[in-house]
């Protein structure tokens, strides 16, 4: 087998060739085969049509059209692998040249991974780092997290109207868990006293995320590469899903929210389309750095993850399908240790 390898814009390829005569006709007998397995003729079983009684049926053109998916099925896997291309999304297949007894013509278009030369990534980092801030939680802080609880536990009077409870010693008790195990507020100052270690630790994460994106943005700027478009349209579904189980989430519907917007779908795909070449972009540094400085994740470390995981969507009334997310876990575990890396350098 021949082939030519071009490369083109935006990470594609372009790989034409010629599969020999006698690997194309080798495929013939199965291609026959496979097609008797759906016509029906009178004094046969399915899958045992003789060839000149079939190809009267269907035509020659319909065998050798099966001819070619399977042997482009084997020889593109064949070209893939002996190449070392890291091919993403399905390739588009066009046949330039297809008869009897001769070679099978053919052009392939597809995406890969794009070639990603990284900058000093633990230089920028080192660079990147701030002087540490003093993490602070206002009062008013507190009180807004009060009101928004009182809310949460209001209640309808005889005439419809939402009334909000007393925050006293008996509302903060409402919050106590005692068949987990958890009677752990007495009064209000027990409670004001959890609410600022929430806060706290949720501004130390806020702080924390904002630095990694900092890292991130620094490394990106340094960065030249071509993101294929089939990346960049995943990425956008994505983030499409992501809004509307959050609106879901909110007790809304989708359609009802874009109405609101007065948006299209098309429209808010548009507008997340810089967003998603974003997160692709940190996607693909990760996954670089992960490979050259060997991040591994244990099974064991992923196993405990998932138990963490399956916990916690048992609380909210969901099962979790531990096989589907494994790949997702490894990532958030492995993310993890490279941005640790990048944080003690």
């Amino acid at each position: 087998m021949q082939i030519d390898i071009k490369k083109l814009d935006k990470s594609e390829i372009e790989i034409t060739g010629e599969i020999q005569d006698g690997d194309f006709e080798s495929f013939r007998q199965e291609a026959l085969k496979n097609i008797s397995k759906d016509i029906k003729i009178d004094g046969f079983r399915p899958g045992n049509i003789p060839e000149k009684i079939l190809i009267d049926k269907v035509g020659e053109g319909t065998v050798l059209e099966e001819m070619a998916n399977l042997s482009l099925r084997k020889f593109y896997q064949k070209i893939i692998d002996e190449n070392n291309l890291k091919v993403i999304g399905r390739p588009e297949i066009v046949i330039t040249k297809i008869a009897r007894n001769n070679p099978l013509g053919f052009k392939i278009k597809t995406a890969v991974m794009p070639e990603i030369i990284l900058p000093d990534y633990k230089k920028i980092a080192k660079e990147t780092r701030e002087i540490p801030e003093e993490i602070k939680v206002e009062e008013k802080e507190i009180d807004n997290t009060l009101e928004y609880l009182r809310k949460s536990r209001a209640t309808k009077n005889e005439k419809g109207e939402m009334v909000l409870p007393e925050l006293d010693d008996n509302f903060v008790k409402t919050f106590n868990k005692p068949e987990e195990g958890k009677n752990i507020f007495e009064n209000i100052s027990d409670l004001r006293k959890v609410i600022h270690e929430n806060l706290i630790n949720e501004k130390k994460i806020k702080t924390k995320e904002k630095k990694r994106i900092k890292i991130l943005d620094k490394i990106t700027e340094s960065l030249k590469i071509e993101i294929p478009n089939i990346l960049i349209e995943s990425e956008k579904n994505k983030l499409l899903n992501e809004a509307k189980f959050n609106i879901e989430q909110m007790g809304l519907e989708w359609n009802k929210y874009l109405d609101h917007l007065k948006k299209t779908e098309e429209e808010i795909l548009k507008e997340m389309e810089s967003g998603a070449i974003r997160r692709v972009k940190y996607g693909l540094i990760l996954d670089e750095i992960g490979i050259k400085e060997k991040i591994n994740v244990s099974q064991q470390e992923l196993e405990a993850e998932n138990d963490k995981l399956a916990k916690f969507y048992k609380k909210s009334g969901h099962n979790l399908d531990r096989e589907k997310i494994k790949s997702y876990v490894y990532g958030i575990l492995s993310n993890e240790k490279i941005f640790k890396l990048l944080e003690s350098c």
